[in-house]
């Protein structure tokens, strides 16, 4: 399979991630007035879900095009959705735990949908195609 088709498949989940985390960060959240408490809920964790899926798409696609192709780290290559998935859970996890110092609001579901996304990410890594995981792109 040709490098595009494998970079748009990846950057096809990352857009759909962002898509969604726009629509209930800027839309859905703020103009949501019922009092089901379930709801709220999922609104509120839904900011942390979708990047937990959506940024390790990102980095799977772009670790091949930012380190060297002759780069033999198997980290880099056949193992890149795990470091992908480690540098976007501790990005994450770091912002959540920023908002300690800041006026902003810390909340420990935060850090676990972070998680979940995340491992929701794995489970579309290991269903997806072969041809687009291959080490290098």
């Amino acid at each position: 399979m040709n490098k595009l088709k494998t970079s748009w498949y990846w950057f096809a989940l990352f857009a759909l991630c962002f898509v969604a985390f726009q629509q209930v960060q800027d839309n859905i959240r703020p103009n949501y007035s019922g009092g089901n408490r379930i709801i709220t809920y999922f609104l509120g964790v839904a900011p942390n879900f979708f990047p937990g899926i959506g940024l390790p798409a990102l980095f799977v696609m772009l670790i091949p095009q930012v380190f060297s192709t002759k780069n033999t780290n198997k980290w880099l290559n056949e193992k890149k959705h795990i470091t992908a998935n480690v540098f976007s859970v501790a990005g994450l996890v770091s912002w959540e735990l920023l908002q300690f110092t800041g006026k902003l609001k810390f909340d420990w579901n935060d850090i676990l949908w972070t998680i979940i996304g995340a491992m929701i990410f794995q489970c579309i890594w290991t269903v997806s195609p072969p041809a687009y995981k291959k080490g290098k792109n």
